[in-house]
């Protein structure tokens, strides 16, 4: 990876690649900065297969220490923002992190407040010789920028730090494409983080990704996805360096300045999660903008529904809104809806395999290989699964078989052309009356209302049926008028009778993780809740 960046720095020196505020840093500025950052990395004692974890947002600071981790052989930790103090502590105990990168605040947030609840005498130590019970790894703390953090020797620093070219040269040259470069924690709705592992050989990936989105040298990119997020990082940092293109940054989200930057920058490339695309099409009708710059754009990471694909084509006035699938543990990007397929296939939440790597369906209770539109899970095997699951033997075991296939836990169906959908999470699954209910199906016919913008069904319990489903919607706003009934009546005669929901409830929004994934576990305790309390059905 960390090759990656030089090889471009030579052959585009002069070309923007950050673009950060009013600052703009060329590939040749930020190669060299990298060489300072990866020098004074070396000079504070770090050396290869340490881990340094990275806590802060989008950032030109993000980018140097990754690229200069990655150049000397350490392991990069991205940590989550909007994280706390415990959270913190579990990832930074649980990775072995002997370093850390940090803000001062942002978002009205103090981070070494929090920090210094999981060290108490922060403000005491020396910079360079970190000692906490709670953290025995942590070495030495980093600031962002130019600022002052108890204990941190600052990026600032860090760039004025005398060049050693031998010793940096002796340091690149001893790493190689299989050591792992990045340990990306999980954001499931439910449970511990999960620390999976990525060698270097996360960049053929990334290389897809750029293949399959058309990007070409000189093009912009919105980087609004955060970088601590793997598809801010996997389908936005890594493709910008592959193909030596600009990276536009944004370090936290809003869809009137991600649209102004569009404008302005002149945009080529965005993506993002459902909700990004709800926000723009709202802030573009409020005031438009010329978005006609964009080529391509990718959405994912959430159940997608027709209309919005139909949308983001008329917002973006582009064809080429691409569906994406996949999951930190494989690289983000398993399947891609092509630049030049037909309209339906977004439409439909469908995409194929981008790489040279392996995906099959299997029976979730013998394991049996399924045909095609035979509904199981989804295993895939190749270089875009994770080596396994830092510190978690256990955890690993059971994601990957022992001849290398990763049990994704979804639940899929390939069509006959080799067009993969996903149709849920073997535990969103219910069971009404002895049928399989995938949710997934459900809210996409439920999204076909017009007054309805998203929809979420999970089960709870039935005394005869054993389990129906709970649905609960998010109205257009400024729509006509539904009720519960008009829900129901809008499913009945159209999909199967065991999929109808028996109960909705209405909802302004929906709770959420710090990456944008809406908690189903959370909506599962509200209905269930509702129901053991009398909530009545529709008739």
């Amino acid at each position: 990876m960390g090759d990656l960046l030089r090889r471009i720095a030579a052959e585009k020196p002069d070309a923007d690649f950050l673009v950060s505020g009013s600052d703009r840093i060329t590939f040749a500025r930020l190669d060299e900065e990298v060489d300072r950052v990866a020098e004074g990395l070396l000079a504070a004692g770090f050396e290869r297969g340490d881990h340094v974890a990275l806590w802060l947002t989008n950032s030109p600071d993000w980018v140097r220490m990754l690229f200069a981790a990655a150049r000397i052989g350490m392991v990069v930790i991205p940590i989550n923002t909007r994280y706390k103090s415990g959270e913190l502590e579990y990832i930074l105990r649980q990775s072995n992190a002997r370093g850390l990168l940090m803000m001062d605040t942002c978002w009205g947030i103090d981070y070494p407040e929090l920090l210094s609840t999981v060290i108490p005498d922060l403000a005491s130590q020396r910079p360079g010789d970190i000692h906490s019970e709670a953290l025995p790894d942590l070495h030495a703390i980093f600031s962002w920028k130019d600022t002052n953090i108890p204990a941190a020797t600052s990026m600032a620093s860090l760039l004025d730090t005398p060049a050693n070219p031998e010793r940096l040269r002796a340091a690149t040259e001893a790493v190689k494409p299989e050591d792992p470069v990045l340990i990306c924690y999980t954001s499931g709705t439910t449970g511990r983080p999960k620390g999976a592992m990525h060698s270097h050989a996360v960049i053929r990936q990334s290389m897809n990704v750029a293949q399959v989105m058309g990007m070409k040298t000189g093009d912009a990119a919105l980087a609004h996805m955060p970088f601590y997020h793997v598809a801010g990082l996997f389908m936005g940092v890594l493709p910008a360096v592959i193909h030596g293109m600009s990276l536009i940054v944004m370090p936290d989200w809003s869809a009137e300045r991600a649209l102004d930057l569009i404008e302005t920058e002149k945009v080529a490339h965005f993506g993002g999660i459902p909700t990004h695309f709800l926000d723009c099409f709202d802030a573009q009708a409020k005031r438009p903008r010329d978005l006609s710059t964009v080529r391509a754009a990718w959405i994912g990471g959430a159940a997608i529904s027709p209309g919005v694909v139909r949308e983001a084509r008329e917002v973006f006035s582009t064809p080429h809104i691409l569906t994406s699938y996949g999951m930190t543990e494989t690289t983000i990007s398993t399947t891609f809806a092509h630049y030049d397929d037909p309209p339906e296939v977004a439409e439909e939440n469908t995409g194929k395999l981008i790489g040279d790597y392996e995906a099959r369906i299997v029976d979730p209770g013998n394991g049996a290989t399924l045909g095609a539109n035979e509904i199981g899970e989804l295993q895939v095997r190749g270089h875009i699964v994770t080596m396994g699951y830092y510190n978690n033997p256990e955890a690993t075991r059971e994601a990957i078989t022992s001849d290398g296939w990763f049990r994704t836990g979804d639940l899929g169906v390939f069509d006959a052309r080799g067009y993969l959908k996903i149709t849920g999470r073997i535990k969103e699954m219910f069971i009404v009356g002895g049928s399989n209910t995938y949710p997934a199906e459900i809210e996409a016919h439920l999204e076909t209302h017009p007054a309805i913008r998203q929809a979420m069904v999970v089960g709870v319990p039935h005394e005869r049926l054993g389990q129906v489903g709970f649905a609960f919607i998010r109205r257009v706003e400024g729509a006509d008028p539904i009720d519960e009934k008009s829900v129901i009546d809008h499913c009945r005669g159209v999909i199967a009778d065991y999929k109808v929901p028996r109960y909705v409830r209405f909802a302004t929004d929906f709770p959420m993780t710090e990456s944008g994934k809406i908690q189903r576990h959370v909506l599962v305790a509200q209905a269930e809740e509702a129901v053991g309390n009398g909530a009545s059905a529709p008739k």
